[in-house]
């Protein structure tokens, strides 16, 4: 195990905030390579929708398990000097990004969705099942506060932790 610290949860917001402006990017790309589909398949086939949820989370995965893969950082995460890497230390590897990319879909998307679906069953479409629904997007990142390594829900669950890497010397004239 290395002396990296971890990094705070400012930061990481900080890092999930940019990483999510790079993702709307990618999604809205992939989209558009979509659309022609949309002619082909009709607007409400079954199929095309399958196909768009299909090959964005594809396209998530693919970027996500590249750069952890590959240095254990995405762009975001260069920028914000955190790195991925497993309880050990090492890297990740291709079976491991698929296992924090699944746990981290499940955290961040499933949950609240199952949620949303409960609460709309019981109080109808009142906004207040919306906000309980997304009370569930907290539970990951307060999980750090009580666990013993300060690691988030989904890096826990998937094996993995953040690391703060020391800002590289600047380079002078």
């Amino acid at each position: 195990m290395t002396d990296n610290a971890t990094p705070g949860l400012a930061r990481c917001l900080a890092s999930l905030f940019y990483e999510s402006l790079l993702i709307v990017a990618m999604l809205l790309i992939t989209s558009a390579a979509i659309t022609p589909l949309q002619l082909a398949l009709g607007q409400d086939s079954w199929l095309l929708h399958s196909l768009i949820q299909l090959t964005a989370a594809g396209v998530l995965f693919a970027y996500f398990g590249y750069c952890w893969t590959r240095g254990g950082q995405t762009a975001a995460m260069k920028t914000w000097h955190i790195r991925l890497v497993t309880a050990d230390g090492r890297l990740l590897n291709w079976q491991q990004s698929l296992m924090r990319f699944i746990v981290a879909a499940m955290l961040f998307v499933g949950l609240p969705v199952i949620s949303y679906l409960g609460w709309q069953r019981s109080y109808g479409d009142h906004p207040a099942a919306k906000w309980l629904a997304l009370v569930w997007w907290l539970l990951p990142f307060l999980a750090r506060y009580y666990d013993k390594d300060r690691r988030h829900l989904h890096d826990r669950l998937s094996g993995t932790r953040l690391e703060l890497l020391p800002k590289p010397p600047r380079g002078g004239k």
